[in-house]
């Protein structure tokens, strides 16, 4: 007897459901694979060939035996300063390993052997040919399974998995922490801490459960040489033109804001534009999170610290009043967030002393003019709710220029330079843009500043 067609339909749909099951699990499997490519289990023969062992094994063997032998205070391991003293200690142990396991290596995979057991005691293991890759601007992981990089300007590309599992990636991220000064902390699921490895200032910005489902780490590499505003014209980043207007703005003593997406390169333009403030007659002092800014020399340094056990930590805010105790003439901060607003409270005050202090901020933020307004205005009256106009209006008068910065098409481009303008006693500026995107790149607005600047009569006309 024929089915009816109600029950045509369920058996269709039921077939359907199984097939799209099927289908997923399949993915499922496929994906699942697909995790492990790039990290299959490399096996070494033991003498006379009877034994085989894994190197992961072997490798976690002789570094658990280093650290019950040194752990991290012995005479043996302090006395070890350099480089091939350490490497002595670790083949040591290697070799101890290796006759207990025995195992009979070549001595190319003997050198290999000690020369990853070393990176895991001492540098950064898995990591380190990506922080030595001076091409590499970026690294993103996403627990132990995902591992993508950006070179240069470029968009992210995928790698294979350089850990071997969560433990691994989780004891490489302490030797950062700890380098770093700072540790593990189930208080502190997000950490952002900067250090120099490989001669150039990298930033880890660390997120951990239970904020996140697995381990996420964003690491930003700044180059090992830090480029000039020429190489930024070569680059065709900016316009000649843009060049001498910023430079104009750092040697004059009015304050600037640099604003920018992430990754847009706000953090490299500060530490270029640093470069042209005379720190021998300047009391430069910044406040940063990660410490990767560059400074002139005689400059201060003044980086969040995330505290570990006795260590206190110092936040943001913190260390901005322990800057202004110092009473600088100049202060950069890097960087200055929305959901902080807080810790920028003692620079917006109202007195006759705070006009005195030349402030310079890196803001992450959009370029969009009406958004920025929004955005900063916010900033300023969350910072302090009961002088919150005024409060604004300080912030614009302490930061006269503005300089945007975008990421667009694998490109970093310099968006505009623009100036707050008060006209007409207005109890609000007019964003007023000096240079805007065109045709050709940054072009002249025919706007002219308000703000007195170090230029020749001419350069408004070029």
């Amino acid at each position: 007897m024929d089915k009816k067609p109600n029950e045509q339909n369920d058996a269709q749909n039921n077939h359907t459901s199984e097939v799209n099951a099927n289908d997923l699990l399949d993915e499922l499997r496929r994906k699942r694979g697909k995790a492990d490519e790039g990290r299959e289990p490399r096996f070494l023969s033991g003498r006379l060939g009877t034994r085989f062992h894994s190197q992961a094994a072997l490798l976690e063997r002789i570094v658990a035996s280093f650290e019950d032998e040194h752990g991290i205070d012995t005479p043996s391991l302090n006395e070890a300063e350099t480089e091939s003293q350490k490497m002595k200690l670790v083949r040591d142990t290697a070799e101890y390993v290796l006759a207990v396991e025995s195992v009979d290596l070549s001595l190319e995979e003997k050198a290999e052997l000690i020369r990853r057991t070393y990176a895991e005691l001492f540098t950064y293991g898995a990591l380190d040919a990506l922080l030595s890759d001076e091409t590499i601007t970026t690294i993103l992981l996403e627990g132990a399974d995902k591992v993508s990089v950006r070179r240069g300007q470029g968009e992210l590309e995928s790698l294979n998995p350089i850990f071997d599992d969560e433990g691994h990636l989780r004891r490489v991220l302490r030797r950062i922490l700890k380098d770093a000064g700072t540790e593990i902390n189930p208080e502190q699921p997000i950490i952002e801490v900067g250090l120099t490895a490989y001669n150039r200032k990298i930033a880890f910005n660390i997120a951990l459960p239970p904020v996140t489902f697995q381990i996420n780490v964003d690491v930003r590499l700044h180059p090992v040489v830090l480029p000039t505003l020429d190489d930024l014209v070569e680059q065709g980043i900016m316009a000649r033109s843009a060049a001498q207007l910023l430079e104009a703005i750092v040697r004059s003593q009015h304050g600037f804001i640099i604003v920018g997406d992430t990754e847009s390169g706000k953090t490299t333009l500060m530490s270029i534009l640093a470069q042209y403030v005379d720190s021998g007659e300047t009391r430069v002092v910044s406040v940063e999170r990660a410490g990767e800014l560059v400074l002139p020399a005689n400059a201060e340094q003044f980086v969040v610290q995330w505290g570990r056990e006795n260590y206190p930590q110092q936040s943001f805010g913190d260390q901005i009043l322990s800057v202004l105790k110092k009473i600088p003439h100049f202060l950069i901060l890097d960087e200055v967030r929305a959901d902080e607003p807080h810790s920028i409270q003692p620079l917006l005050r109202t007195d006759d002393s705070s006009n005195v202090l030349r402030q310079a901020w890196v803001f992450r933020g959009t370029a969009d003019s009406k958004r920025l307004v929004s955005a900063l205005g916010m900033v300023a009256r969350r910072a302090d709710p009961e002088n919150g106009e005024t409060a604004v209006r300080k912030l614009y008068e302490a930061l006269p220029f503005v300089i945007t910065l975008r990421r667009s098409q694998e490109r970093i481009q310099l968006r505009g330079i623009a100036e707050w303008q008060f006209s007409n006693n207005a109890e609000y500026p007019d964003y007023v843009e000096l240079m805007a995107h065109g045709w050709d790149g940054v072009e002249f607005t025919g706007k002219l500043p308000s703000h007195s600047l170090p230029l020749p009569d001419d350069f408004w006309k070029s």
